[in-house]
This record gives C-alpha cells, sequence and structure tokens, in this order.
C-alpha cells in the first residue's frame, strides 16, 4: 500500500510562517523519501493570517453564545445570601422559643404569688394624711389584711380612695411580702363660701371639700357665680370663678410675704374689682382689679402700720404708675 502525501506546518511561532518576509520550509513525504521544498514568505503570511482570523471568528462566536446564555439563564441564588437567610430564620425560632419560655415562667411565677399564702397582706401602712384619717383612707381603699398582696387593684384602690374631696392624690405601693403603703397628698381649705346658715369649704382651686356649720379660720368669699345648688352637690365651682379664684390665690401669696395674708377676713368681687375686710384692723381696702398687686400690698402695709387702730377705707383701686397715690379714709 502507497504512502500518502503528507504536508505539515510547523507552528512552533510566527517566524517559521513567513512572518514579516521569512521564508518557511515545507516538509513532504514522497514515496519514502523525505525532502525539503522553500516556497515564497508571501503564500505563508497569508496562510497564517487565514488560521488567525479563523481563530478569532470562532473566539468571537463562542463569547457570543456564552453571553446569549447568561441572559438568557435567571442568575444563580447567592449561596452567601441563602446560608444568612437560613440563619436569620433559625435565629427568629431561637427568639420565639425563648419568648415563650419566658411567658411560661412568668405564668407560672404568677400562679404561685397568687397561691401562696407568703404574699398575703400582714400591714397596711398610710402616709401623708392629715384632715383624713387613716382609718378613713383603708377603708376607702377597699384593702384588707389577710387579701392575696397580689390580687390587689391598684387602680380601684386608688379611684376608690380619691372618692373623697379632701384626696387631690393617691400611690399605692406593694412592699413585698406583705406590706402596702398608701401615700396621700390633700386638699386643704382655702376659702369659705357663706351658704344660708352653714359654709361650703373649697380650696384655692374651686375643688368643694365640704359643708360645715362652723366658721372656719380662712377668709370668707362672696360675689361668686357659682349657684348654692352646685356648692351643696357639686364637685367644683364654675370656670368664671375658677378664673376668679386665681386671682384671689395670688393677692392672698402677695399679703402672706408682706405678713398681711392673716388679716384679710372677707374677699368679695364686685364688677370686676376685689375688696378685703380686715376684721381685726377695723380696715376696709379697696383692691380694684387683679393687676400690679405686690406694689398695692406695700402700699397697703405702710397704710396700716401708720393708721393702727383707726377704723375707716383704703384705696388702692388706681392705677399707681399713672399718678394715683394710695389714701386712707378714716370712719
Amino acid at each position: 500500500m502507497k504512502d500518502k502525501d503528507i504536508l505539515k506546518l510547523e507552528e512552533d511561532d510566527e517566524s517559521k510562517m513567513g512572518i514579516n518576509g521569512k521564508q518557511v520550509f515545507f516538509t513532504k513525504r514522497i514515496n519514502g523519501k523525505t525532502t525539503h521544498n522553500k516556497e515564497k514568505s508571501e503564500n505563508t503570511t497569508n496562510f497564517a493570517q487565514k488560521e488567525r482570523v479563523k481563530r478569532d471568528e470562532n473566539f468571537i462566536e463562542i463569547k457570543a453564545s456564552d453571553i446569549k446564555k447568561i441572559e438568557n439563564n435567571p442568575k444563580p441564588v447567592n449561596n452567601i445570601n441563602k446560608k444568612k437567610k437560613r440563619k436569620k430564620k433559625k435565629n427568629k425560632k431561637v427568639i420565639i422559643a425563648r419568648i415563650i419560655t419566658i411567658q411560661i415562667l412568668i405564668l407560672i411565677i404568677a400562679i404561685f404569688a397568687i397561691l401562696s399564702p407568703i404574699f398575703n397582706i400582714t400591714k397596711i401602712v398610710v402616709d401623708g394624711e392629715n384632715k383624713i384619717t387613716k382609718d378613713t383612707i383603708i377603708s376607702l381603699s377597699g384593702i384588707e389584711e389577710g387579701n392575696n398582696i397580689f390580687k390587689v387593684s391598684i387602680n380601684k384602690a386608688i379611684n376608690n380612695i380619691k372618692e373623697n374631696p379632701y384626696i387631690n392624690k393617691a400611690e399605692i405601693k406593694r412592699i413585698l411580702p406583705g406590706t402596702v403603703q398608701i401615700v396621700v397628698k390633700e386638699r386643704t381649705v382655702a376659702y369659705q363660701i357663706k351658704v344660708i346658715d352653714s359654709y361650703v369649704y373649697i380650696d384655692y382651686q374651686g375643688y368643694i371639700l365640704e359643708e360645715s356649720t362652723k366658721n372656719d379660720d380662712v377668709p370668707i368669699v362672696e360675689g361668686l357665680s357659682t349657684e348654692q345648688e352646685t356648692l351643696l352637690n357639686g364637685k367644683r365651682v364654675i370656670n368664671k370663678d375658677i378664673e376668679n379664684l386665681r386671682i384671689m390665690q395670688k393677692i392672698m401669696n402677695v399679703a402672706k410675704s408682706e405678713e398681711i395674708a392673716k388679716n384679710i377676713s372677707k374677699i368679695k368681687i364686685e364688677n370686676g374689682e376685689y375688696i378685703l375686710e380686715l376684721s381685726k384692723d377695723k380696715k376696709t381696702v379697696y383692691l380694684g382689679d387683679g393687676s400690679d398687686i405686690r406694689n398695692k400690698m406695700v402700699y397697703l402695709r405702710a397704710i396700716l402700720e401708720k393708721e393702727k387702730g383707726n377704723k375707716g377705707k383704703i384705696f388702692l383701686n388706681g392705677i399707681l404708675n399713672n399718678g394715683f397715690k394710695p389714701y386712707f379714709r378714716e370712719e
């Protein structure tokens, strides 16, 4: 069998392929004999360039096909994100399990606290009382010794105590294992209003405290707009009178600083002006409206000292900064 002609191209580097005008040798085997033929470099160069172009085209086709596959196929899920999600779910389950465990423990503790006699009330302490007795406050609260300390409704007990008009604020604390502390802040009688044959006590905010036949050692107020029925059965004077009481309290505070407050036995309101009666000093003071109270009280103190023992009227109802001068008129 005859050997066929075989042509081999040595491709060790571009110099052997006739690049840059160099010659290339081709090896032929004919009838078992080897011969070397030399051809022009131009033909070899053309051949190498064609091969290179062919390879580049194949490369481009491969790249284009890969891009098309990437576009058609969905984006692969990041394994790190999957791990984070799984870890997050696991942590969430752990947290939920812990919460449930804590709730169960709290429930067990609560049941034990309610059923155990260790937490029965053995002592009730009351602080801050003055007008109202301790026994009255405890009775109002509804708290009793021997009951479980955790069965006491704090809000209900506070509301019960505040039903008494003298109680302004109330606070209740549990002191384990068996003590309940009640702290109250009382309202104090600031004024009294004459109603028929009795007196209605009110505080400086207009809260109606009680009705009594006793004339208390506080100023009597006249000229309020609140009706007698409200004074006897209500909880507070009307809004218009609350504003009047606010000005009266300002008058009393300044009078106290000037050591005159104890001398005021009555405050009367007429046409928006305030009239003070000082029974011990045998004087009536026309104070005017609620403006410039401090300067008026300074003048009042000076006149009282000057006219001590003389019965009469003191006029402070003008505008001091407009040339008005307070004066005393003896009777």
